[in-house]
């Protein structure tokens, strides 16, 4: 019988286009369908007819899947689905044998990434945690692949890998990001960012349709010229074909049809959970996060309008002679909102390296983002050419283009945040933005009295200017003005 190169367990569409792209590169692919199960016996002969014209073989079960294939055996695990992952890994876990390689694509905390590494290492199993992205949008597109794990069974299989990856500026977007769970982490991240971006995005539509009054058709042009300069990004793209659409029924636009309650996946509330356990600050994005959170509550929300109806709202509306100065505050403030973005989860990538020693470099993730992930933009291009010179910056905000950027549009930030603000356009990401940069710039900040209070309350200390190495108490008990403060000496 003949023994076939790779395999592909999955449940959905993803699967099926990796296992398409994999065969159309010379590999011969089994590819096991668990949705199968739920199909028509009509369905399922198209389906199993479909696969078969592009030369794959179509298996009934994980285990029929194990034994068709070549030595050391090479398995693809593709899903959204967390419970889905965990199940067929538990199933391969007795299935697979020493040498084999398994590639877990699915969205998995890279504690258990890390986890599952060391479980199959027991085995003598070769266990890779690969953040995919882009590869739902069609086979043979390519996909951005963030890989961890085993560095000897990713460097094995690594040709493999760049086949199905989409390519940037002559690179396979498909890059080693270090051992146990480096691959999932920057996934995480790269789900962050695109919740920023989009929450940004849609912020700036809702200003320049509630404050600007631009309608549907308006907003489609204003968005095709973002598309075509400095602000140019695949969501960028995805808004201004979203904005064309009407709804074949009514007639209306989709926008104005669809229902303000989003969904939201776990992996960005675990990104959060990292920044907060790491103390590194990424308010731009958990302000994404934390909008998702009141979208949730409908009848809250719906509820509380009609307690305060009219005290919120104040109409505020730019008189022609400034809406094109209007507009370009708002495409400059989206920018930054955007750099902001990318500079905390850049930020947070450093330090996760740094504590779980795992030597990620930031470039690679950059590289491997730009091409056919769906965070790819034309700021990600300029983030490359900062890392390229210089290797060592911690924080983008310190590349003088970026700098330079900085300072031309934080009056255009400051000016939407607070129209958004004084017209009751909520806006958190533009907010949070301008704050974060604002506290990023600042020499000292107000949180010296944070600090006081903390001992007040805790005697947790504190340090005094020029003293940092020193940490004093003071005696709040004592009655005068003026009190002593004692150093602390333990």
């Amino acid at each position: 019988m003949n023994k076939y190169d790779v395999g592909v367990i999955t449940d959905g569409e993803a699967g099926r286009n990796l296992a398409f792209d994999l065969s159309a590169n010379g590999y011969s692919t089994v590819l096991y369908n668990t949705g199968l199960d739920n199909m028509s016996r009509d369905e399922m002969n198209r389906y199993i007819a479909e696969i078969q014209e592009m030369g794959i073989l179509a298996s009934t079960s994980s285990e029929m899947t194990v034994n068709l294939l070549k030595a050391p055996r090479i398995l693809f695990v593709v899903s959204r689905s967390g419970v889905f992952a965990e199940e067929m890994l538990r199933e391969l876990y007795e299935l697979a044998g020493e040498g084999d390689i398994l590639i877990d694509t699915c969205d998995t905390n890279y504690k258990v990434t890390a986890a599952r590494c060391r479980q199959f290492e027991k085995k003598q199993i070769a266990y890779i945690g690969a953040g995919f992205s882009g590869a739902e949008t069609g086979a043979l597109a390519g996909a951005s692949i963030m890989a961890g794990g085993s560095l000897d069974a990713y460097t094995s299989i690594y040709d493999m890998l760049c086949c199905v990856s989409s390519k940037y500026d002559g690179f396979p977007c498909c890059a080693y990001m270090g051992p146990d769970g480096a691959g999932q982490y920057v996934k995480m991240l790269h789900n962050g960012i695109a919740y920023g971006v989009m929450q940004a995005l849609s912020e700036a539509i809702s200003v320049l349709r509630h404050i600007g009054g631009c309608d549907e058709t308006q907003l489609r042009e204003i968005i095709g010229e973002w598309g075509t300069g400095d602000n140019e990004s695949f969501f960028i793209q995805a808004a201004y074909d979203i904005l064309s659409k009407r709804d074949a029924e009514t007639g209306k636009p989709l926008t104005e049809l669809v229902s303000d309650k989003v969904g939201y996946g776990k992996s960005v509330v675990w990104l959060c959970t990292s920044a907060a356990e790491l103390s590194v600050p990424i308010p731009s994005i958990y302000a994404a996060l934390n909008q998702r959170f009141l979208a949730a509550l409908k009848k809250e929300r719906t509820a509380f309008f009609d307690l305060v109806a009219g005290e919120a709202e104040k109409e505020i509306h730019i008189i022609n002679d400034e809406k094109k100065a209007f507009i370009e505050d708002v495409r400059n403030g989206l920018y930054l909102c955007t750099l902001c973005i990318y500079t905390q989860a850049f930020a947070l990538l450093r330090r996760a390296s740094d504590l779980y020693i795992w030597g990620t470099d930031p470039l690679d993730a950059a590289i491997t983002f730009q091409g056919g992930s769906y965070i790819r933009a034309r700021i990600l291009s300029r983030a490359i050419d900062a890392f390229r010179n210089r290797q060592d910056v911690k924080s983008l905000l310190e590349d003088p283009y970026f700098a330079g950027t900085v300072k031309r549009y934080s009056v255009s930030l400051r000016r939407i945040a607070g129209l958004a603000a004084e017209g009751a356009v909520p806006a958190p990401v533009f907010t949070a933005s301008l704050s974060y940069l604002d506290a990023y710039a600042a020499k000292e900040l107000d949180t010296g009295l944070v600090e006081l209070m903390r001992d007040y309350v805790q005697d947790a200390g504190f340090e005094k200017k020029d003293e940092e190495k020193k940490r004093y108490h003071a005696d709040w008990k004592d009655v005068r003005d003026e009190i002593s403060c004692q150093e602390i000496t333990k």
